[in-house]
């Protein structure tokens, strides 16, 4: 009997080695000495159904550790490699500009936040060096007060007016803006299947009156924002 349990205990720990890395990190040979320390425990409290059900509650467990191992580094990887984060410029020569909005240079600048993401728009115009408010596009498709950065009313933006953003499938971004169930603003931001263009078709009105324009903006490689090693 004696080396039946010995056999039992070497099959439970070689199971037991089989275990992702990161779980053996965390639980450490705990699992393993518990083959060897257990089996007969567990034998003479329940029988020989105890030592089954431990041997089946490992064999259950190894594959949902796996597929929590992977899920998570599956997540890390869209973390890590977001469609959107990073620095475009412009491209002039495939861009459609509204004349009266037609940038010498211009670049868009989006940073990932827990919520969705902030957006830096700057150029030059005019041969002047211009910047926008920053602006944040939540895309859970909610309507929101617009407001700055520190949460105070944005001067010039009509009382009560809301933005609002959703996300149509991992490559798109649509946005806009409304005051009174009239929209002043929308936009869409399309980033092309090999991860390079960037396509903004925005429409409303400005200063200088209704405006329409399709940017085509390519990725800045590397981004001058993110430190080089």
């Amino acid at each position: 009997m004696t080396n039946s349990f010995d056999r039992l205990g070497k099959i439970y720990s070689s199971v037991a080695r089989v275990f992702p890395h990161e779980f053996r990190a965390i639980c450490g040979d705990g699992l393993e000495q518990l083959g060897s320390d257990v089996i007969i425990a567990t034998y003479r409290e329940l029988g020989a159904l105890g030592v089954v059900r431990c041997f089946v509650d490992l064999i259950v467990r190894l594959p949902i550790e796996y597929f929590s191992l992977w899920a998570g580094k599956l997540k890390e990887l869209n973390m890590s490699e977001d469609l959107f984060e990073g620095t475009w410029k412009s491209n002039n020569q495939k861009s459609k500009f509204d004349p009266a909005y037609s940038p010498e240079q211009a670049c868009i600048r989006f940073e990932a936040t827990d919520e969705g993401y902030l957006v830096v728009a700057y150029g030059i115009k005019d041969g002047e060096a211009v910047a926008e408010r920053p602006t944040t596009i939540i895309p859970d498709g909610r309507r929101r007060p617009i407001v700055d950065l520190n949460g105070r009313p944005v001067p010039g933006v009509p009382p009560g007016a809301v933005s609002f953003g959703s996300q149509p499938d991992l490559q798109t971004i649509e946005a806009g803006a409304e005051a009174d169930g009239k929209v002043l603003g929308k936009g869409t931001y399309r980033v092309s299947d090999d991860g390079k263009t960037l396509t903004v078709i925005t429409e409303g009105v400005g200063l200088k009156g209704p405006f329409k324009t399709e940017a085509v903006f390519d990725r800045v490689v590397p981004d001058p924002y993110v430190p080089q090693p």
